[in-house]
């Protein structure tokens, strides 16, 4: 084995001890997320209604009914939000790309609004498959956008439909706001981003399909590394370019538009996580996916369990508490980027 091969090899076990790590601070985070908020918890609580439940006993009841609910809503959808934003910046070939950009967030925000406000559809369980509908719809206008001349499908036009896409879901949403004011209240926490008040039924309705798409994307890292290293260079190699780019948007939407269905409008996570993984595994979506899962989830819980400590009783929007970290992160990025091209 020469020097290289011993390299690559040592590099190989450091990406997965960094692995092994980061799963069990996930561990240590779900816990956190179980024992603590406006009532604090022991392990000695987690443990008996693991080992003997009791339907009467108050502290059961909330640590399954509410708190164990919202540990794996932020544990997927923290997931699938971060990996959403990863291939959103691979398909823009921009670092600041995430599902915002394409107009997913907003088409989500606009379909919850016109069915609570219009509609007065109140059950969260409906709301979820109007939010993933908006979601799907955002997604397949910034295609036909971005595909309209012969030029085909190009990341600078999905970038100009996706903004444009943006601009007229939130320009639908305000107006419809603006004429029924007293729905404002109805889908404020929609659009602000929450996971309080959901329940395990919501994600479960879209779980399946979140876990499949984080899946198949790790299954498709070599392939995501070829696309990345440029488009003509793909083709090159034999890649069905178009076919890669489609399923890419496909598995975009689905993890963001099925998160956003669930938890509203929480930004930034699919801006930050990519960028904390490549620092720590590189450019390689074989590793950069799988690390992204894990950073995605960390991130969202301790986001959530924020949203409970800093001014208890009362919560703050998830997406208030990711918004404040995401932000100053943005404006490096967008410094950063800047100062490279000059």
């Amino acid at each position: 084995m020469n020097g290289d091969e011993m390299v690559q090899l040592n590099h190989s076990k450091g990406k997965i001890l960094g692995l092994f790590l980061l799963v069990i601070l996930l561990f240590i985070c779900m816990l956190s997320s179980l024992m603590f908020g406006h009532t604090h918890y022991k392990l000695a609580d987690l443990y008996s209604m693991v080992t003997s439940f009791n339907e009467h006993d108050l502290t059961h009841i909330v640590i399954w009914k509410e708190r164990f609910p919202r540990m794996v809503i932020a544990v997927v959808t923290g997931a699938s939000l971060a990996v959403a934003g990863m291939i959103s910046q691979l398909l823009t070939r921009n670092p600041l790309g995430s599902p915002s950009v394409l107009g997913i967030n907003s088409g989500s925000i606009f379909f919850i609004v016109i069915f609570v406000v219009l509609f007065k559809v109140s059950d969260l369980n409906i709301i979820v498959y109007f939010a993933f509908l908006g979601a799907i719809v955002a997604a397949i206008l910034v295609y036909l956008l971005g595909s309209v001349n012969y030029s085909g499908t190009t990341s600078v036009k999905i970038i100009l439909a996706g903004i444009a896409v943006n601009a007229m879901f939130v320009s639908f949403t305000q107006i419809i706001l603006l004429m029924n004011q007293k729905g404002m209240n109805d889908v404020l926490f929609w659009m602000a981003g929450t996971i309080s008040g959901r329940t395990l039924e919501m994600i479960l309705a879209v779980m399946p399909l979140l876990l499949f798409s984080m899946i198949v994307t790790c299954f498709l890292g070599r392939s995501m590394d070829i696309y990345a290293s440029g488009e003509s260079i793909a083709k090159g190699l034999g890649q069905k370019v178009m076919v890669m780019k489609l399923a890419l948007l496909i598995l975009m939407v689905v993890l963001a538009g099925g998160s956003l269905a669930v938890i509203g409008n929480v930004g930034f996570v699919g801006l930050i996580i990519p960028h904390i993984a490549k620092t720590l595994v590189g450019n390689g979506y074989v590793w950069l996916t799988p690390y992204s899962i894990l950073l995605g989830s960390i991130f969202l819980l301790v986001a959530d369990i924020c949203t409970r400590l800093i001014n208890p009783p009362a919560e703050i929007p998830l997406g208030v508490i990711t918004a404040f970290i995401g932000a100053p992160f943005f404006i490096y990025i967008a410094f950063k980027g800047g100062r490279m091209r000059g």
